[in-house]
């Protein structure tokens, strides 16, 4: 049931997506392949606005998140605290995570999908027209070239799995780094290179229909990182103007001024009375007064 529901959601639309693409670009499965890439990351922009909008208020609290951990040597109050951090400046930590996890399934039915688009059998085609809609236009696209640029998209190539360490590392380097402790930033600096070899691995087994499309969505996730982020060795300064949570300390600054209570009519009449007393005899003396003085 649950491969049915995958293939009804996802992979036979991803098929028929990518068979639409390549028919409508001279019948070329590696352009229709980056015009797929292109679509899912404009579908997804919200998603990712979302998530390097979260990715900057990490940013934003971590010196809070610092003191804390500082300050509080039980864990359960230490979670406590952070909890209110986060929800104070509307932060959610899982909010990073949403597009990297969204790349997962989109991966495993692109790669069937390119096994099934790109049959290596007659028995293969035939398995194909059951993923087909039954539209002409879709018929009539089958079959499809299978090589780009002079590679045959259905097997490795050891230039896409080079260029996918190459895009993926560029990605790492462009994003922001979200902490301050040493500790957690040397783990990310592992992972900023962990990260690319594994992909690399995997695309030494993956067609280089799926390498191909890792590459371009990786070059268009650096795009909005820089526009987002800006590049520093390149003095490259931001686009995308993103909201950042203001520190605590900041807001408590800006407590607003007390303002005076309203005076009542008959206050306001005495006030009025005592100023047309005042002479210049000193300050705060009255005529009244004076003439007490005198007498």
């Amino acid at each position: 049931m649950i491969g049915d529901l995958f293939g009804f959601v996802l992979l036979d639309p991803m098929i028929n997506l990518l068979v639409i693409l390549s028919t409508v670009l001279f019948g070329s499965f590696g352009l229709g392949l980056i015009a797929f890439t292109i679509l899912i990351r404009l579908v997804t922009f919200p998603l990712t606005v979302r998530q390097l909008h979260q990715t900057r208020a990490m940013q934003a609290i971590q010196p809070r998140i610092q003191e804390i951990n500082k300050k509080y040597s039980d864990p359960k109050r230490r979670q406590e605290e952070m909890m209110k951090v986060y929800r104070e400046s509307g932060v959610n930590p899982l909010g990073c995570l949403g597009p990297m996890l969204l790349q997962f399934p989109i991966l495993i039915a692109l790669y069937l999908s390119v096994r099934r688009v790109l049959p290596e059998s007659p028995e293969a085609l035939a398995g194909l027209h059951d993923h087909l809609y039954s539209w002409s236009f879709i018929q009539q696209g089958i079959p499809i070239s299978e090589t780009f640029l002079g590679m045959d998209l259905r097997t490795p190539n050891l230039l896409m799995v080079v260029l996918v360490a190459l895009t993926t590392w560029a990605q790492t380097k462009t994003t922001v780094t979200v902490t301050t402790d040493e500790r957690a930033r040397a783990q990310q600096q592992m992972m900023a290179y962990m990260m690319p070899l594994m992909f690399a691995f995997f695309a030494l087994s993956f067609p280089s229909g799926v390498s191909l499309y890792w590459v371009v969505n990786s070059i268009v996730g650096i795009g909005f990182n820089i526009a987002t982020y800006g590049f520093a060795p390149l003095k490259i300064a931001p686009i995308v103007k993103v909201r950042v949570p203001e520190p605590a300390a900041a807001v408590a600054g800006k407590q607003p001024r007390p303002t005076a209570a309203p005076r009542t009519r008959a206050e306001g009449k005495a006030s009025n009375f005592d100023a047309e007393l005042r002479t210049a005899n000193g300050p705060g003396r009255s005529k009244r007064q004076n003439r007490r003085r005198r007498s």
